[in-house]
C-alpha cells in the first residue's frame, strides 16, 4: 500500500536530509536576543560541533542567506525570500484577508502585505474599499522598488546597516516621479527615520498622488517579516489624518498578525 504523502519519515529515514535539517536549524538560531553570532555560539545553539556550524555558516554566505563581519554571523534580507515562499504556498494570505478587510473598511484606504525580495518589495495579500481605488492599482504578485517605497524602506530598517549599504550600492534607483529620492545619503536617512519612528512614510515617490504608510510585521519570535501598509491619495490625506488615524490603525492590525505568523 502506498504511503500517503504527508506521512512523516523517521529521522534515520532514506528520505531525511540531515544536512539540510542542520541548515535550517542554523536560520532557525537567529534571533531578536542573537541577531549576530560566532561560530561557536551558533554551535552552542543548534547542539552542533564547531567544524559542521562553521561549514554550514559558510554555506549559507554563499548563497546570500548570511553576512559574516570580524567572524561574526548575521541573517541577511535573503532570508525573507522564504517569508515570502511560505505566505504564498501556504496561502496564508487568505488568513490575513479578514483583518485587511476590517482595515481598509476602517481607515477607507487599500492595504497590503508584502515581504522583502532583494532590491523589491513583493505584495502578497491586499484589500480594497468598493469605489474607492486608487490609479495605481496594487496586486498580489505585484513588485515596487524597496527604496523608493514605505514598505520597502520599512522592511530594510530592521536589517544590519552594512548590508543595506551594499544592497544600495548594487541597485540602479530609478526616478519614478519628480519627488523619488535618488541620492543614496537620502535612502539611508530616510530608513534610518523608518526604523526609529516605528513606520515610513513615502510622499508621491512612485506614483504622483499617492502616499504610502507602511509599518512593521513580527513574528512570534521577534523577527520583521512583513509589512504592513496603507495607500491613500495626496489630495484627500493630510499629515494629521495620517498621525490620528492610519498610523494607530495600521499598528494595531500589525500587532494582530503577529499571533499567525510563525
Amino acid at each position: 500500500m502506498m504511503a500517503s504523502k504527508h506521512t512523516a519519515m523517521p529521522p534515520d529515514g532514506r528520505a531525511f536530509v540531515s544536512s539540510f535539517a542542520r541548515g535550517l536549524k542554523v536560520i532557525e538560531s537567529f534571533g531578536p536576543d542573537n541577531r549576530s553570532m560566532t561560530v561557536a555560539e551558533v554551535a552552542e545553539r543548534t547542539g552542533v560541533d564547531r567544524a559542521v556550524a562553521r561549514r554550514l555558516l559558510l554555506t549559507l554566505v554563499h548563497l546570500g542567506f548570511v553576512h559574516v563581519h570580524e567572524r561574526r554571523f548575521e541573517l541577511t534580507t535573503h532570508v525573507l525570500r522564504l517569508a515570502y515562499s511560505f505566505l504564498s504556498s501556504a496561502g496564508l494570505g487568505a488568513s490575513l484577508q479578514p483583518f485587511l478587510d476590517d482595515l481598509a473598511r476602517n481607515i477607507r484606504e487599500t492595504v497590503s502585505i508584502s515581504v522583502l525580495d532583494d532590491a523589491e518589495v513583493v505584495f502578497v495579500a491586499r484589500s480594497d474599499i468598493p469605489g474607492r481605488r486608487l490609479a495605481y492599482v496594487v496586486t498580489t504578485g505585484m513588485r515596487l522598488p524597496a527604496f523608493s517605497s514605505a514598505s520597502g524602506r520599512m522592511l530594510l530598517a530592521h536589517r544590519p546597516i552594512a548590508d543595506v549599504k551594499k544592497l544600495l550600492a548594487r541597485t540602479r534607483i530609478v526616478r519614478l516621479t519628480r519627488r523619488t529620492i535618488v541620492n543614496q545619503t537620502e535612502i539611508i536617512k530616510a530608513i534610518a527615520a523608518a526604523r526609529r519612528d516605528g513606520h515610513a512614510l513615502n510622499y508621491e515617490e512612485t506614483e504622483d498622488d499617492l502616499i504610502g504608510i507602511a509599518v512593521p510585521v513580527f513574528n512570534r519570535a521577534g523577527l520583521m517579516v512583513a509589512a504592513l501598509n496603507a495607500s491613500t491619495s495626496a489630495a484627500r490625506t493630510d499629515e494629521a489624518r495620517v498621525q490620528s488615524e492610519i498610523l494607530p490603525r495600521l499598528k494595531t492590525t500589525a500587532g494582530q498578525l503577529t499571533s499567525m505568523l510563525p
